[in-house]
């Protein structure tokens, strides 16, 4: 049986994204966990016209797991990037 992906679950692995690319939270570069229309999205704090504002990551609200799952694959991807550089895309 799958366990239940719970809003805490999300948070833990958004944490873990923000260390990984020594984010401050809140800060440009930093990712952020936004809740909406049932569902949930993965957004990056970007500056946009001289303001502090949020973009979608992978676009549209969805379900936790399916969130999560892209989150451990978007982290596994920068993982992928920062340790061998060579399949990094040219």
């Amino acid at each position: 049986m799958t366990r239940t992906t719970t809003i805490s679950d999300l948070k833990a692995a958004v944490r873990v994204l923000n260390q990984m690319v020594a984010a401050e939270p809140g800060k440009p570069g930093s990712y952020v966990l936004q809740g909406a229309y049932g569902g949930y999205q993965l957004q990056r704090f970007v500056m946009a016209g001289g303001y502090l504002a949020t973009e979608a990551v992978f676009g549209g609200y969805r379900p936790k797991r399916e969130l999560l799952d892209l989150i451990h694959a978007y982290r596994a991807g920068i993982s992928v990037g920062r340790y061998h550089p060579e399949s990094a895309p040219v």
